[in-house]
C-alpha cells in the first residue's frame, strides 16, 4: 500500500469531522421510511458513512490500507462532497501523504507510546481528535540511509 492509500483509509475510517453542523431540508424528505419535515435540523454523521457495509463491504468496520477503491462509490465524506466538498482537499491529502512518508522514512520504528484506547480525546461530538499523541521514536535515519 502507498502512503496515499494510508491517508485515504484513515479518512474513511475516522473522519476528522464526525458530524457536520446542522443542515435543513427545504422540502419534506423521506429517509428509509421516515419523513423528515422541511426545516427540521439534520445532523449528518460523516464518520458513519465510512463504515457503511453497502459501500465498503462486510469488513467496513476494519481498518485496511489495502482496501480497493470502488469506482461507483465515494470513498469517504471526510472532506465533504458535492457543493460542500472542501476546496483544500487535494492539498490536505498531499500534505498528509508527504508528511507520513517523510516521518516514517526518518523514524521507521515510530510507534504509539501508550495503548490507542488510552489516548486522551477531545470532549466534542463534532470532531475526532486527541489532545495528545505520544509517540516512541527510534534512532533517526539520516538522509544517506544511516541510523544515528
Amino acid at each position: 500500500a502507498s502512503w496515499a492509500d494510508v491517508v485515504e483509509e484513515t479518512l474513511r475510517w475516522d473522519s476528522p469531522v464526525s458530524y457536520f453542523p446542522f443542515r435543513y431540508p427545504i422540502r419534506d424528505l423521506d429517509v428509509d421510511g421516515t419523513t423528515i419535515p422541511a426545516g427540521t435540523p439534520v445532523l449528518a454523521g460523516y464518520s458513519a458513512a465510512g463504515r457503511d457495509k453497502a459501500v465498503h463491504g462486510e469488513d467496513a468496520g476494519r481498518f485496511d490500507v489495502t482496501r480497493p477503491a470502488r469506482a461507483d462509490a465515494v470513498r469517504s465524506l471526510s472532506l465533504g462532497h458535492g457543493a460542500h466538498y472542501c476546496p483544500g482537499a487535494p492539498l490536505s491529502r498531499l500534505e498528509a501523504t508527504v508528511a507520513l512518508e517523510r516521518l516514517f522514512a526518518r523514524f521507521p520504528d515510530l510507534e504509539l507510546a501508550v495503548p490507542e484506547a488510552d489516548l486522551p480525546r477531545h470532549a466534542s461530538f463534532v470532531g475526532n481528535s486527541v489532545r495528545e499523541l505520544p509517540g516512541r521514536l527510534s534512532a533517526p535515519v539520516r538522509p544517506g540511509g544511516t541510523a544515528g
